[in-house]
């Protein structure tokens, strides 16, 4: 394969952005195409949330162990046979899933694939930078995932309508293998010491002593927690809109609103984390994580007024929700001891990832409960309880702050 090696760090930074975000083309190919799913293979709303949640399984089993070996071994390779792996995996999806148990399944393995490559990607581009841009190139990387599933919106309503579904996401293949190309061609690879001994996964009570990286563990399980739901069901809220207000003809509409929604986020988790800098980032997160939150809850109430209304009620809704992702990135970057900076990682995707799996199942059952897809009562109680869920952490840090005026020590003045 041809090497090159980009000429400033900037480049190099700029080429593992592109791979990767064209790497996730993928990633939501469901959600994307969750009405036309629902009606082909007659789906509760219960069991299109498990299909959903399904994917961040299959990244929690993967991640733990390929995140962690990123201590031990070079992570551009890690980061490439994952994404090849998630090539065969997006294929499989596209060409053979047939049920709700096929496409959980393709879904499941998918998910996987991407828990090999998210964090060790992050991991190898972080240490290819010299230090001083390190937590930049963090908060650069992070925002990746926003532009993928932006790109994978677009890309999986146009090559579905142009193509057909199975065709259509089967192109959607060429993303992780573009990327595998780039990664390789542009990351220099960093060889690890041969391991000590026999015990590749490292010692947990070095891990657990470290509040202040845990601190962002926990706030990343509540960011992507909320991401995971929102983007699960956000097509699907938005036909509803336009099916409520008789038009029919709107339904298109609902992917084109979720590619903008999450590029609005883009530049937003780039500008909150110079906005962080030199802060304390804890402050700059709850105070996100409360925005989002009600913007949610928006969204589901704008739902019944009118398809305009609920359009940029959800580019508010998924754009504050992703906007604190690079902060949190970044503050564990900067938390993390550096030579367990990938068993924090691992730590954090696990975290993340795991709520990214409960939440669109969780969602789902919900909305069953409250009286299913078309109700609009349903939406926002869904929403509500996300909510309820995703103000854990400014609920915590305000605790913690009144705490401290009071002269109150210990766990119970420290925020999270």
């Amino acid at each position: 394969m041809i090497r090159f090696r980009a000429r400033s760090t900037g480049g190099m930074i700029a080429a593992v952005f592109v791979g990767q975000a064209l790497g996730m083309a993928g990633i939501v190919s469901f959600p994307a195409l969750l009405p036309q799913f629902q009606h082909l293979w007659s789906l509760s709303s219960g069991e299109a949330g498990v299909i959903s949640g399904i994917y961040f399984a299959g990244y929690i089993v993967a991640v733990p162990i390929l995140t962690a070996l990123t201590d031990r071994l070079d992570p551009r390779r890690i980061y490439v046979i994952s994404l090849l792996f998630g090539a065969v995996a997006a294929l499989g999806f596209a060409l053979l899933a047939n049920s709700a148990f096929s496409a959980a399944l393709w879904r499941f393995l998918q998910g996987a694939a991407f828990g090999g490559a998210h964090m060790p990607g992050m991991r190898a581009l972080s240490d290819a930078v010299p230090a001083e841009r390190e937590t930049r190139s963090v908060a650069v990387y992070t925002s990746t995932f926003t532009v993928g599933v932006s790109i994978s919106y677009a890309l999986s309503g146009f090559f579905a309508d142009a193509l057909g579904w199975r065709s259509g996401l089967a192109v959607l293949a060429a993303g992780p293998l573009f990327a595998a190309a780039v990664a390789w061609a542009v990351l220099p690879p960093l060889p690890r010491a041969a391991p000590a001994g026999t015990r590749w996964l490292p010692p947990l009570a070095p891990i657990l002593r470290n509040r202040r990286a845990l601190r962002y563990v926990c706030a990343y399980g509540l960011h992507n927690g909320e991401v995971s739901a929102i983007r699960a069901w956000m097509v699907a809220l938005l036909v509803f809109a336009a099916d409520r207000a008789g038009r029919a003809d709107l339904a298109g509409y609902a992917t084109l609103v979720a590619t903008v929604g999450n590029l609005c986020g883009t530049p937003l988790i780039v500008a909150v984390n110079e906005l962080a800098a030199g802060r304390d980032r804890r402050v700059v997160v709850a105070l996100t994580m409360a925005v989002s939150a009600s913007a949610g809850i928006l969204f589901a109430a704008t739902a019944g007024i009118s398809p305009i209304a609920a359009a940029l009620a959800a580019i508010l809704c998924i754009a504050a929700a992703t906007a604190d992702a690079g902060t949190i990135n970044a503050g564990l970057v900067d938390a993390s001891d550096p030579e367990r900076r990938g068993a924090f990682l691992a730590l954090q995707a696990l975290s993340g990832f795991g709520a990214s799996a409960v939440t669109p199942i969780l969602f789902g059952f919900v909305l069953d409960l409250a009286g299913g897809g078309g109700s609009e009562a349903a939406w926002i109680a869904a929403f509500a309880v996300q909510a309820a869920i995703g103000a854990t952490w400014p609920l915590a840090y305000l605790r913690g702050c009144a705490g401290q005026r009071r002269g109150e020590v210990g766990s119970r003045s420290d925020p999270l």
